[in-house]
């Protein structure tokens, strides 16, 4: 372990074997892998052959096993725990780094100490655009979401903003986000309360409550498959996303949360039933 890393790459990981390898060998690949580097991998209880592969076939990277899987926040945690880097890049296993992505933030939050955090450009596979910044949201945007009206979520989407310029954001999803590591270890990581879902709103919002912004870099860019592990969820996982879902807005909204709670349950159910 250096401990002088520039960068510690925290990936959580749960029976995405392909994708992971994918995702460590196209950093592996990038110029700026070297000796001030570490990646570290959290795999959830995977039962698809994750972390042998891994173990095989990139020595250099740090796994952590879980015997359970404790959920996102928690195995992201263990491992920003862990991490030595002046820099932490939270990262989905479900990405495929494009060269200059890493040093390209990296330099950005060199040159720009106000910023405590920044993310990049999301790619579909095929190229298009993945919108990955978001205002925070607000219990209308709730609704509209919940409801399966999303499309009428236009400003807390920014379906207006072109990704084309670097801006300050609310919120940007942490399938890439880069954190100043004394900052991020200072706010002790995700809220673990958040063990799916909302914990990167969260994680953004303490983030600008330390006086700090968080940036989206138009120039450096990242393919991201989609939600592959989230996908995958049964029931009880299920379950534990809503439960985020509704925690988020109770404790940010009060009282006028509460007819999220019908709304969630009614979601619940109809996916217990066509699971059935």
């Amino acid at each position: 372990m250096n401990d002088n890393a520039e960068l510690s790459v925290v990936i959580a990981t749960w029976n995405s074997r392909k994708q992971t390898e994918e995702c460590i060998q196209s950093i592996v690949n990038l110029p700026e892998y070297n000796g001030n580097v570490e990646i570290i991998i959290i795999d959830n209880n995977s039962n698809d052959g994750t972390a042998g592969l891994i173990g095989k076939k990139f020595p250099r990277v740090k796994i952590i096993i879980n015997k359970e899987n404790v959920g996102y926040a928690p195995a992201c945690n263990h491992g920003i725990r862990e991490s030595m880097g002046r820099y932490v890049l939270l990262l989905g296993s479900d990405t495929i780094l494009k060269p200059g992505s890493l040093r390209k933030t990296i330099d950005f939050l060199d040159a720009n100490p106000e910023a405590g955090a920044a993310g990049c450009r999301l790619l579909y596979p095929d190229g298009t655009l993945q919108g990955n910044c978001k205002k925070f949201p607000k219990l209308s945007n709730a609704f509209l979401t919940y409801t399966s009206l999303n499309r009428f979520n236009y400003e807390y989407d920014m379906r207006g903003f072109g990704y084309n310029k670097t801006i300050q954001v609310d919120q940007i999803a942490t399938t890439f986000l880069m954190v100043r590591g004394d900052l991020l270890k200072k706010l002790k990581g995700f809220n673990e309360s958040y063990r799916i879902m909302y914990n990167d709103v969260d994680l953004c919002k303490r983030i600008s409550a330390e006086g700090k912004k968080v940036m989206f870099i138009h120039d450096a860019e990242v393919y991201h498959h989609g939600s592959l592990s989230t996908s995958k969820a049964d029931y009880k996982l299920r379950k534990i996303m809503y439960d985020d879902i509704y925690r988020y807005y109770r404790l940010n909204h009060g009282s006028k949360a509460y007819f999220l709670s019908p709304v969630l349950k009614t979601r619940l159910l109809l996916t217990k039933l066509f699971m059935s």
